[in-house]
């Protein structure tokens, strides 16, 4: 349960975010559906990506985890 004196904090804590921090949750769905568009328009465009690959491991992917970190 929380307190008054937690609530009260909750706003102030969001104030601080950035805007890219605040709207995470639109961002990633709108980098979903980008992927999925693009595999609609661009058909080959998961054999491009999956041929971009060192010992198996993915470099679109790779450096998306590495943007993210």
């Amino acid at each position: 349960m929380a307190t008054s004196e937690t609530t009260e904090h909750a706003p102030a804590a969001v104030a601080r975010l950035s805007i890219l921090d605040r709207f995470l949750p639109v961002w990633i769905a709108a980098a979903m559906a980008a992927g999925l568009l693009a595999g609609r328009w661009a058909p080959g465009l998961g054999r491009a990506l999956d041929s971009v690959a060192v010992d198996g491991v993915s470099l679109p992917i790779a450096l998306g985890l590495l943007v993210m970190m």
